[in-house]
């Protein structure tokens, strides 16, 4: 893919793959970084409301809703199909990095977060593997962080895009 981005994965829900991302985003914004975020939903959702003006165009026809205050811009695409990773990234490229939560089919190079109670296993490729984030050691040759280091998982994840 031509945008820079990894995976954060788990087994399950629960096992802290959005916490992390938060504290990292934190990190990354504090250093002015700018960092996008893909997340996958399993299911159909709608943040719009019935009786705002961008539902009423999207329930019309509209193929595009977008929604611009001044500090910011939604976009709602109508779409009859899932988009792929592959598309959605390639629209992010004013980004330095970006991260992405689930899509763990994806061929994308990624952190798997475990948590003792909710994963089994890992389930991640070895050669995908940038880093586990878990609550015990595993026997597996990747960088291992606790579930709190968030300073050394950013600092592993700007090693990896070579950002100083």
């Amino acid at each position: 893919m031509k945008n820079r981005a990894i995976s954060i994965v788990g087994e399950c829900s629960n096992v802290g793959k959005t916490t992390l991302i938060k504290h990292l985003l934190e990190i990354f914004s504090k250093e002015g970084l700018k960092v996008g975020v893909v997340k996958h939903h399993h299911k159909e959702f709608d943040f719009d409301r019935e009786g705002k003006d961008s539902f009423i165009f999207s329930k019309s026809g509209a193929s595009c809703v977008k929604m611009v205050s001044p500090n910011r811009v939604i976009t709602i695409e109508n779409l009859n199909y899932e988009k792929s990773l592959h598309d959605v990234l390639e629209t992010m490229t004013d980004y330095d990095f970006v991260l992405v939560e689930g899509y763990k089919w994806e061929d994308l190079d990624r952190i798997e977060v475990y948590r003792t109670g909710y994963s089994t296993k890992i389930i991640s490729d070895k050669d995908k593997l940038i880093a586990i984030v878990s609550d015990l050691k595993h026997d597996l040759d990747a960088d291992q962080f606790n579930p709190d280091e968030y300073d050394k998982i950013a600092n592993k994840i700007k090693k990896y895009f070579k950002i100083n």
